[in-house]
């Protein structure tokens, strides 16, 4: 996903024709777009690029059921299943998603749901250990998938045949982050299936009325030139503060430069400032990053400097909810604000008067090369039940992945972009522009992903105060964060001892 991406504005939303599951397709699939009634052929063949085309065998039919485990949460209960057709664009497009599925492989899907990750991976703890094989696909929360993984309730997929992670349908930078050991383990994967995965990547909203009133630079050229980081957010917004209210005190009914909130946004920095903790050494194992503390001090300054300056408000995630920069934005008490794509999708109504575009996070410099999308950690991953010992069963499984991930592509993908997302940003080419900029460089990180040594929420206290002084927390963290590497390392090892 990584690559490629400025394509997504060339292709439109796409949902198939049904038909009763009579029999196998042979790997083409028409569809049907439900407001005009019009057929476009959506074949695996359908792009030259081979990174974006199925390579499945054209003749699997497999005849067969295939129970998923999902959890029932906001952002993550619409993702796999629909019952019909009519439901709206996003519900539409899961349908038809699985019904060119079930159509391709032979399949029929049934789904078990939880109402929390830890219901689910107690369940998945339970199944695999009791050798139940009656549920086949494990989905929960990035953030909480690594128990699992250590305790191998997963298979590993790369040694599946019917399944090719390397394909860009597959999020590459999810794949990279959570492939391990020398001997290329690796559990859980993600790609569109996920739709949580599209709302749950941060941006930076603006009015572009009050940017032009207050005389700020054009963001889109900012952006556009790579000026766009933390010492330029704080530059222009440093100084926007109006005492609506006259009490002679920051306020929530004041207007201000900037809002974010003090829990989740806080994640962002780490990420959109390409720091990463933990990185790979030269045999492939995880270790922590020693050589990033400058940047991260660096870091560290610069958003407290943003935090606490006289035109932010800094709001309180647990109090005020972590939806509040968007809807203090929307109610023009803000010039700009750090929000997700979800709240922009449940917040739409509030905004459709408003004249706003969209920017990527800012840099930590203009020496970084990429702008960064950080992807909050509760998106969905998938992977396939260890306590499935069939191999044939095995390799029905990973096609089916590898199936529901294409198909999402082509389906899923469009439809939340071209749909959901046709806000009044959408029509600007700028901010199209932007869009496809932000999707190019959508980054996961290790650390975050997994909740590594308490590290996320450590940040969370420490980044908007006053005086961050995080080296001599650096220090501590560092040596909690490699006794947790090496044991986690050590449980891989134990897998793979198990294994063989």
């Amino acid at each position: 996903m990584k690559r490629h991406i400025q394509k997504l504005s060339a292709l439109i939303l796409t949902v198939c024709t049904l038909f009763p599951l009579v029999a196998c397709s042979t790997g083409e699939t028409t569809v049907e777009t439900p407001s005009s009634h019009t057929t476009n052929p959506v074949t695996e063949n359908s792009t030259t690029d081979p990174d974006y085309s199925m390579d499945l065998e054209e003749d699997l039919c497999f005849d067969t059921s295939v129970t998923i485990l999902y959890v029932n949460k906001s952002g993550r209960s619409d993702e796999l299943a629909c019952a019909n057709l009519g439901g709206g664009v996003i519900s539409d497009a899961v349908f038809e998603r699985n019904a060119a599925v079930e159509d391709r492989l032979g399949i029929t899907f049934d789904y078990v749901t939880r109402n929390e990750d830890t219901e689910a991976t107690a369940m998945m703890s339970n199944l695999v250990q009791a050798g139940d094989a009656s549920v086949d696909i494990f989905t929960i929360g990035t953030y909480v998938s690594m128990a699992p993984m250590l305790s191998g309730h997963y298979l590993n997929l790369n040694e599946l045949d019917n399944i090719n992670l390397s394909k860009h349908y597959w999020n590459q930078d999810y794949n990279e982050m959570m492939t391990f050991t020398s001997q290329n383990l690796q559990f859980v994967a993600t790609s569109p299936i996920a739709i949580s995965m599209f709302r749950r990547g941060y941006l930076t909203i603006f009015n572009r009325d009050l940017l032009e009133a207050y005389k700020i630079p054009d963001l889109y050229e900012t952006v556009a030139n790579g000026d766009w980081t933390l010492e330029c957010q704080y530059n222009m917004i440093k100084d926007i503060y109006t005492d609506v209210d006259g009490d002679s005190r920051k306020s929530d009914e004041d207007f201000y430069g900037f809002v974010v909130g003090n829990v989740g946004d806080m994640d962002v920095y780490t990420v959109a400032s390409d720091i990463h903790m933990v990185i790979r050494d030269e045999v492939g194992a995880l270790v922590y990053h020693a050589d990033i503390t400058d940047r991260m001090i660096d870091m560290s300054e610069k958003v407290s400097a943003l935090c606490n300056a006289s035109g932010t408000y800094l709001s309180d995630g647990f109090g005020q909810g972590f939806e509040y920069p968007l809807i203090k934005f929307s109610e023009k008490k803000a010039l700009m604000a750090t929000t997700m794509f979800g709240d922009i999708e449940t917040h739409f109504e509030s905004l459709a008067s408003m004249n706003y575009g969209i920017a990527p996070l800012p840099k930590l410099s203009k020496e970084q090369q990429e702008y960064k999308t950080y992807i909050q950690d509760q998106v969905s991953c998938f992977g396939i039940s260890s306590a499935i010992d069939n191999v044939e069963r095995q390799e029905q499984l990973a096609a089916v992945l590898e199936a529901m991930s294409y198909y999402s592509y082509q389906i899923i993908r469009p439809a939340y972009y071209d749909s959901v997302l046709s806000l009044r940003f959408m029509q600007d080419p700028q901010s199209r522009e932007i869009l496809d900029t932000m999707f190019e460089s959508v980054s996961f990180d290790y650390v975050y992903a997994t909740g590594l040594s308490g590290f996320r929420d450590s940040m969370r206290s420490v980044l908007p105060t006053t005086n961050p002084a995080l080296a001599s927390k650096l220090k501590r963290w560092k040596s909690q964060m490699e006794k947790d590497l090496e044991k986690q390392q050590d449980s891989f090892d134990k897998l793979l001892d198990q294994r063989e």
